[in-house]
């Protein structure tokens, strides 16, 4: 719609519309759960990626990382949530662009070790993803010389997702002292 108001365009035709696409949330641990359970009431498919494939309540389909170039060839949507460890480091590079459809969108919210800027600004600009919403960038502030400013179909937040509500930080905070008194696995 933005793209349209520069052009000065009146277009109603409703696109991107979430219902009956598939969306694939990378890293569906806690964080994929809760994103999952926003996801399900806008009639989308879930596909998620863990590092130990198993059922997940709303998901149709959980695969382990080495099926993430097969599935995100399925996907309409990729939300990256995978945790910046040095296995997830330049995961998201050329090779993985190129496996995913051109009617994709690629989503990032996590730290962004994950992404290869120079792959994901060459995916976008030949075509081969249809749009990228970044909100994590692996230097912040974003410098104003970074490539990312001047491509096409590249939506960039300034690191504004998953803002902490104290009180739910508490909760958390509070269930995991119970957990780890008890010895059992911590949440989050």
């Amino acid at each position: 719609m933005q793209e349209q108001q520069l052009r000065q365009e009146w277009d109603r035709h409703l696109s991107g519309l979430l219902t009956g696409k598939t969306l694939l949330i990378v890293g569906a641990g806690d964080i994929g759960a809760e994103v999952a359970a926003m996801l399900r009431s806008f009639g989308v498919t879930l596909h998620g990626i863990v590092n130990t494939p198993r059922a997940l309540p709303g998901f149709a389909c959980v695969s382990g990382i080495d099926a993430l170039s097969h599935d995100v060839a399925q996907a309409d949507y990729v939300v990256n949530l995978l945790p910046d460890t040095p296995k997830t480091q330049n995961l998201y590079n050329a090779n993985l662009f190129a496996c995913m459809k051109p009617s994709t969108v690629f989503i990032n919210v996590v730290r962004c070790t994950s992404v290869v800027d120079d792959d994901l600004v060459a995916a976008l600009r030949a075509g081969k993803l249809a749009r990228a919403v970044l909100d994590v960038f692996r230097q912040e502030p974003l410098p104003p010389e970074h490539p990312f400013w001047l491509t096409p179909r590249l939506t960039l937040t300034p690191h504004i997702g998953g803002p902490m509500v104290p009180a739910l930080v508490a909760d958390l905070f509070l269930d995991n002292l119970q957990r780890y008194s008890q010895g059992a696995a911590l949440r989050g």
